[in-house]
């Protein structure tokens, strides 16, 4: 028959009846999906990470994210999680799956060692990051459905690695004017629940540039906020893109401005138009680089007020 092939069982699905199924990998199953959920006991703990269940019960989130399978391939008494994470007033702790073995590693850092925050969404694919000053990350993804529950972990992780001080800078006064559909609601969404935002500057999207090859292009934008001692970045990951090239993708970097030890500005190739020049922030072993395609005169003036020192 046409249909024939089609008919076949995937090799990963199982024959099982729910009446022989105990009642623990049941509700694990029933509860399976793209989701991130929070861990609030023993039971709902994955059992590959159960042995750490103690040592984390009393953290402010406690969260596992599901493996990347098909809901159709799932089964009871599968290992569904792959990672589990947790948050306290103290720091961060990753609990990963070890391929083709039993048991787990774990990663702890403290909120003294994050450097920044960042997170990364494409449609469904979401990556949230701690950028630590040692010059790496600490990175997990997840299905953008739960983009509500990673809005408040962000808000929690940020509220425990901005240290507030009392400095003031005169460019608090006024405010980057600008008009563009997303980044209005980039900046909407920040300042949501009354937080201080500060656009200290924008670059409009869709302005003709030039790629590494000389190809034409054009460009994605950037709007940099400023919230006490915070720096929020807000560009859409890559600087640039092909024109009519459908881009979804969107990135934020939270980043305290204490944290920052030093900055360059690198500029453009010379008689070459077009290009980006790249504004560098030093955040000790941790360098984050930022795409500019004009100069970004009022961040570099709030990093000179700031005492931070230029290179």
């Amino acid at each position: 028959m046409v249909f024939g092939h089609f008919r076949g069982r995937s090799p990963l699905r199982r024959v099982w009846n729910r009446s022989d199924v105990e009642p623990e990998s049941l509700r694990e199953y029933d509860a399976f999906g793209p989701w991130l959920l929070q861990v609030k006991s023993a039971a709902e703990m994955p059992r590959r990470f159960r042995s750490a269940y103690a040592g984390l019960s009393d953290a402010d989130y406690l969260i596992k994210i599901p493996r990347s399978i098909d809901r159709r391939d799932a089964y009871p008494g599968a290992d569904l999680y792959g990672e589990v994470f947790a948050l306290d007033a103290d720091g961060f702790t990753l609990l990963e799956a070890v391929d083709d073995a039993e048991g787990f590693v774990s990663r702890q850092v403290t909120w003294d060692d994050v450097a920044a925050v960042r997170v990364v969404s494409n449609l469904l694919h979401a990556d949230f990051a701690l950028l630590l000053k040692e010059g790496d990350a600490l990175t997990v993804t997840y299905n953008s459905v739960s983009a509500d529950l990673m809005t408040r972990v962000i808000a929690f992780v940020r509220q425990h690695c901005v240290e507030p001080d009392d400095f003031a800078s005169s460019s608090t006064n006024d405010a980057e004017e600008f008009e563009d559909f997303f980044f209005n609601a980039m900046l909407a969404e920040e300042r949501h629940g009354g937080q201080f935002m500060l656009p200290v500057h924008f670059e409009a999207p869709g302005k003709a540039c030039r790629n590494a090859q000389n190809r034409r292009r054009v460009t994605t934008g950037l709007l940099i906020l400023l919230s006490a001692s915070e720096l929020v970045v807000i560009d859409r990951d890559t600087p640039m893109r092909r024109r009519f090239f459908a881009h979804y993708i969107y990135r934020k970097t939270y980043l305290n401005l204490n944290s920052v030890r030093a900055f360059r500005l690198q500029p453009p190739p010379d008689s070459v138009p077009g290009h980006f020049m790249m504004l560098e922030l030093i955040l000790e072993q941790q360098r984050l680089g930022i795409p500019c395609f004009k100069t970004p005169d009022r961040v570099i003036e709030l990093l000179r007020r700031r005492g931070i020192v230029r290179l």
